[in-house]
């Protein structure tokens, strides 16, 4: 009987070998790289050379990685077929692509797991395919990018102070994001002004409502009550006057469900829902991965495989009444402009096992919000009925200019009726899109804008109304509101800078480098931050500091990554136009052409 081939299947995590074992049999051996084994020297130079529009990066094996190394090619050297498994993103394919440089010349096959269950993994093992080259050069590309902006900016920083440590290819745009709040905040000037809130009810019929006065004279309130005397003496005109029902308009409001979780969403939600900063985020969900619980969850897709629909409207089907099942799959538009890979949004990888599956834990309430936003995403629309009533007070006090009477006053009351609970049944109201519903802007008193989530009365245009009440409110207009990490990360997302990957990073750095702090949940940028920010603009204006190059720049990487672009020809000019720049804030040398070090 012939002996059995030995297949050698490298990952990455340790975590995810004894799974992944059990799931392969006796036939493969499942080793780990534990990680990156390659990288460009922390010390010692730029370590990427530029000529004749090649670019050579020096990578280096990483000390840590020696050991591993070392047991990979006794392995490799047993083994019948090798086959690289790490992560199914371009930082995955680059992992790859390094283990496979230092491992020697052989033929390796490559697959990605987007899920560690038996399926997906037998899946993935039956079609393999070779290192795709593309993402390698993207990959390549970002981190050589990161590189030469941090070299080449950071030493320019001088200039403030020692304390001015580095300046990052998107680090430094999150902190422009930060320090522009924080100067707004600043300049922002409080404006007190008053609002007439009356207090109505039609024949002593319940319930009461509240109506805000919006016009006076057939003139909208643009310019808001700012003088209490003038206030208080329309209080007491209004108090005399008749008061009644101008128009009731009522129109029903249908909202679809939230997508289910790409990595900026689920790090939003866990910051809002459970407290978790992005870094405890990221930690929990390549935990949930590894375990098998989740897909993959570095994505910024919101597509799902059919079978995950399948399973999700099973669900609901069974738990729930036959209206919150809609007639068809729910399909959701990509959120991210450029989706990187056609993965997965995060889903659990086994829903049938209920919300509660992991216990009360952060890793078990960090599911139960997946898996409800997953099985939520398939569910019926929820429906609102919104009436906006808008009341006159002294109906007939004045004339129009064509000669109509009108009223001197007139009081709107917005109020919202759930119609149908829909998804909201299960998943909830959700923070952040509610606030995007809204609009809500720093800037104005908030509950101006606000629907009341109370039922108005039926009432019909002529209704004669009650006043048993008129109240001055004090208000103040507000600041712009700080970001959160959470709101950061959205922000970032919404315009194309960084990708999912690189969030929980992007806040790390700048809060280690003493840029910005969390007080409380909201980020305040120190003053080195702003002193950083101001020279920064002030010298790379037009290059990495815009938030519209930075974008255009991430759009070039997903080009190389679809062979679209030529990663060498993106870098060199993009290396070469900060290199221009650096020089006229003070740069010395030239990093990007080595020279003895000046005297």
């Amino acid at each position: 009987m012939a002996q059995a081939r030995m297949k050698l299947v490298i990952v990455e995590s340790p975590n995810k070998v004894r799974k992944i074992r059990e799931i392969l049999g006796s036939n493969y051996r499942v080793a780990a790289s534990f990680g990156h084994v390659r990288d460009l020297p922390a010390k010692g130079g730029l370590a990427v050379a530029f000529e004749n529009g090649r670019i050579t990066p020096a990578y280096e094996m990483l000390e840590r990685s020696s050991r591993h190394v070392d047991e990979l090619r006794t392995l490799v050297k047993a083994a019948d077929e090798v086959i690289l498994a790490t992560d199914p993103d371009r930082e995955g394919e680059a992992i790859a692509w390094h283990v496979s440089k230092l491992l020697g010349e052989r033929k390796y096959s490559r697959v990605a797991f987007h899920a560690i269950t038996k399926a997906a993994v037998q899946k993935a093992i039956g079609a393999p395919r070779e290192l795709d080259q593309r993402l390698v050069d993207a990959q390549q590309a970002r981190r050589v990018l990161d590189r030469v902006v941090g070299w080449l900016v950071s030493p320019t920083l001088r200039k403030i102070g020692k304390e001015a440590r580095s300046a990052g290819r998107v680090q430094s745009v999150a902190l422009r994001l930060v320090a522009e709040r924080e100067k707004d905040i600043k300049k922002h000037s409080v404006v007190d002004y008053l609002i007439l809130s009356a207090k109505l009810e039609k024949d002593g019929s319940p319930p009461p409502f509240s109506a805000k006065l919006i016009a006076w004279k057939g003139r909208p309130l643009a310019q808001r009550l700012t003088d209490p005397a003038v206030a208080e003496k329309t209080v007491e005109w209004c108090k005399k006057q008749k008061w009644k029902v101008m128009s009731c308009d009522r129109r029903d409001s249908v909202r679809n469900a939230p997508p289910p979780f790409t990595t900026a969403t689920v790090q939003q939600a866990a910051s809002v829902r459970l407290g978790l900063n992005p870094d405890a985020t990221m930690r929990l969900l390549q935990s949930l991965f590894e375990d098998g619980k989740i897909t993959y969850h570095r994505t910024d897709s919101t597509a799902l495989a059919p079978e995950a629909l399948a399973e999700a409207r099973a669900i609901i089907a069974k738990e729930f009444p036959p209206e919150y099942l809609p007639a068809a799959p729910v399909v959701h538009a990509a959120k991210a402009a450029n989706a990187q890979e056609a993965h997965e949004a995060i889903r659990p990888t086994h829903p049938e096992s209920g919300p509660g599956a992991l216990g009360s834990g952060d890793a078990g309430k960090l599911y139960r919000l997946i898996w409800q936003r997953f099985i939520a995403c398939q569910m019926s629309p929820c429906r609102d009925s919104i009436t906006t009533l808008d009341v006159a007070c002294a109906p007939d006090a004045w004339k129009t200019t064509d000669g109509k009477p009108a009223a001197m006053g007139v009081f709107q009351a917005k109020g919202k009726t759930p119609l149908f609970d829909g998804w909201r049944k299960l998943a909830g109201e959700d923070s952040t899109e509610e606030a995007k519903r809204k609009g809500k802007k720093g800037g104005a008193d908030e509950s101006e804008d606000e629907e009341s989530s109370d039922e108005l009365p039926m009432l019909s245009p002529g209704d004669a109304l009650d006043l048993l009440g008129l109240d001055v409110l004090k208000r103040a207009t507000k600041p712009p509101p700080r970001y959160t990490q959470a709101s950061l990360i959205k922000k970032l997302e919404h315009d194309g800078i960084g990708r999912p990957s690189t969030y929980a990073a992007i806040m790390r750095v700048i809060l280690e480098r003493g840029y910005v702090k969390d007080e409380k949940r909201k980020l305040h940028a120190t003053p080195l931050g702003l002193s950083v920010t101001d020279f920064l603009v002030r010298h790379y204006t037009g290059n990495f500091i815009d938030l519209g190059y930075t974008a255009r720049l991430e759009g070039d990487l997903d080009r190389i990554a679809r062979g679209e672009a030529d990663w060498e020809k993106v870098v060199t000019e993009a290396s070469f136009a900060v290199l221009a720049l650096a020089r006229r804030a003070g740069l010395w040398y030239d990093p990007l052409k080595p020279q003895p070090p000046r005297a």
